[in-house]
């Protein structure tokens, strides 16, 4: 028998968990904004206006412009880039490789997490700890399926847990800065989405 979940929401947030990663790690590439071009998701905001404009727009120009402002802002290469550890944020030193590095570490080896690819960033990078919810949301919908409430309801109080302990203590705080610094509506949207998908997790995960 298949332990009770809400299945729907639980693969959405698994989803965005996913996407958020991939746009914190990685330049977007031409092909993605076509597929945004081509096939809209429901977007607001910020990032629903850039996306709106994309079918009119000069996508190779648009790559351009986008990955130079994420090597601007996120990979270090400018005098004022937004660094997106928790360490940066949580030490009073605003070091890499600080506590906060070693307790999410913790964290991912008690659930068997491994990060998928080959960068070498440290592991309280935000695209890592999105991963890692991502990889806890589809933990939770397997256990589910298997009948396991136990695994289920485990999985769960993992996501709670983190989401209390480290998303929700600085990823807001880098929000902020990347939309102060970010020039295009792509990253500025991407502040702005992350920020109000992290609030609907504080009441989903009933952190609030």
């Amino acid at each position: 028998m298949e332990a009770h979940v809400d299945r729907a929401s639980c693969e959405a947030r698994e989803a965005t968990y996913s996407f958020l990663s991939h746009m914190f790690l990685e330049e977007v590439t031409e092909e993605f904004l076509a597929r945004l071009a081509e096939r809209p998701p429901r977007l607001e905001g910020e990032l629903g206006r850039f996306v709106a404009e994309l079918p009119s727009a000069d996508l190779a120009s648009v790559r351009t412009e986008a990955a130079a402002e994420f090597a601007a802002l996120l990979l270090n290469m400018s005098a004022d880039p937004v660094f997106p550890y928790e360490s940066v944020y949580t030490s009073a030193e605003r070091l890499l490789m600080q506590k906060a590095r070693d307790e999410v570490l913790a964290d991912y080896r008690s659930s068997g997490f491994e990060r998928a690819g080959d960068l070498n960033v440290p592991e309280d990078h935000v695209a890592i700890e999105f991963e890692f919810m991502a990889r806890l949301c589809r933990k939770e919908l397997d256990a589910a399926s298997a009948g396991d409430d136990a695994a289920a309801d485990a999985a769960h109080e993992a996501q709670r847990a983190f989401a209390r302990d480290h998303l929700l203590t600085w990823v807001p705080q880098l929000c902020d800065d990347l939309e102060r610094r970010a020039k295009l509506g792509l990253y500025r949207g991407l502040a702005e989405t992350t920020r109000q998908f992290l609030e609907f997790e504080r009441e989903e995960l009933a952190l609030a």
